[in-house]
């Protein structure tokens, strides 16, 4: 029997679909056990309608590493798009095939190492003898190190932008290569100069691909750790490294309620993007 092209990609595509779904399920159970109580006899949680874990939240200043890493999360986005959207415009329009290519590949080299040696070449860079501050002292610049460049949340920004660029730009790239060169040459031919084209043409037509890189760079940098840790100091705090910490004190019903609270903001965001910049037409046949 000769099947249709549907039903062979759809079979293709099974065993991808349930390691998906099975990916789901894990999720699930941290919604339901975020609202299971805590049993200290048994250092377990027991099936009992309990809210003490979304309580718990507002407790010990949990609250406040919350809204600092959505705020970071927020900047480093900003960011990324701020210097991805005019990296993924060079590659597309004015680069070479073949020079594309090269800058897409040097894009991936920091990938060829762990985000623990990338963490901690920042502080090679940033540290009060790293390379910045012995350039601004050779060139008597400033007269001593400069402390706030490190083990701050500059640093930390620092860090989580040049680990997450690539995930900005490369949406933007896909989105640019979806538009049609006729309407821009168009637009051209008839006087519109390069800052009309881009407000009016690349701007809109790009604003899925311009959604999905934030996203991606929000979502990865609410699970980072190692930038936080490594440049941010001892003091330092984001929602995964509180996470972990309230894991080791076995308060499972607490971390699964700060886990499902980032689920929930994810997924609203998620939401959102594909109604008002229509995140699913990255998707859609160009033809």
């Amino acid at each position: 029997m000769k099947l249709s092209f549907s039903a062979l990609a759809g079979l293709i595509s099974a065993p991808a679909l349930a390691i998906f779904a099975l990916g789901l399920a894990p999720l699930a159970v941290v919604v339901v056990w975020s609202f299971w109580a805590w049993d200290p006899s048994t250092y377990w949680i027991k099936p009992e309608l309990s809210f003490a874990g979304y309580a718990g939240i507002l407790e010990a200043g949990r609250w406040t590493v919350i809204v600092s890493t959505f705020g970071k999360a927020l900047l480093t986005s900003a960011i990324c798009l701020l210097i991805g959207f005019p990296t993924a415009y060079a590659v597309h329009f004015l680069a070479s095939r073949r020079l594309a290519v090269v800058l897409l590949a040097l894009m991936t080299i920091p990938f060829f190492t762990s985000y623990l040696i990338r963490s901690f070449s920042w502080r090679l860079v940033l540290g009060r003898t790293g390379v910045i501050n012995t350039l601004l002292q050779d060139l008597g610049l400033t007269s001593a190190p400069i402390d706030w460049l490190l083990f701050s949340d500059f640093a930390v920004i620092v860090g989580l932008v040049a680990s997450y660029l690539p995930f900005a730009t490369f949406p933007l790239i896909l989105a640019m290569q979806r538009l049609d060169p006729v309407a821009i040459a168009a637009a051209r031919d008839l006087g519109a100069g390069f800052w009309t084209v881009q407000r009016t043409l690349i701007v809109p037509l790009t604003l899925s691909g311009v959604f999905a890189g934030f996203l991606f760079v929000f979502v990865m940098t609410l699970g980072s750790s190692t930038e936080v840790q490594m440049l941010g100091g001892a003091g330092a705090s984001i929602v995964s490294v509180m996470i972990n910490d309230v894991m080791r004190v076995a308060n499972y019903p607490l971390a699964f309620a700060i886990s499902t609270v980032v689920l929930v903001v994810v997924f609203g965001l998620v939401l959102l993007g594909n109604r008002v910049f229509g995140l699913g037409r990255l998707f859609e046949d160009r033809s």
